[in-house]
């Protein structure tokens, strides 16, 4: 993932070197902190989920390998899902017909409860290109 870039205007630019020795390296560092951060939170939840789970016979040492099997899952959500009941980003053909109906209903978008995915997926796509 790239991360989109922010033109900091003169006023925030100067804000920030009269506290920080290089913006840059600072915004890294917070990104990079942040990341850990996020994975040691991810793995305290998962692990104890993973040795419940009696269909996984492995858990991979790795900590990246750790988080690709729990991504992988059916039951992950992540926290866009939790928070909209819907992915983010484009309304695309993986996503299922309740997922579909949660961002319709989110953009007040009408839909009949028996709408097909295809047509559900039709108008999330109209309302996201918006």
């Amino acid at each position: 993932m790239d991360i989109k870039k922010r033109t900091l205007t003169t006023t925030e630019e100067s804000v920030l070197k009269n506290d920080l020795l290089d913006v840059e390296v600072w915004v890294n560092g917070a990104i990079d902190g942040k990341v850990a951060n996020c994975k040691k939170r991810m793995i305290a939840e998962w692990l104890p989920k993973l040795y419940a789970d009696e269909s996984v016979t492995q858990i991979p040492a790795n900590e990246d390998e750790m988080i690709a099997l729990v991504v992988a899952r059916s039951d992950y959500l992540d926290r866009s899902e939790r928070d909209n009941g819907h992915p983010s980003g484009e309304p695309a053909d993986s996503w299922t017909v309740a997922q579909l109906q949660k961002y319709l209903s989110k953009h007040s978008v009408s839909y009949a409860e028996d709408d097909a995915k295809s047509a559900l997926l039709t108008k999330a796509k109209a309302k996201y290109a918006e």
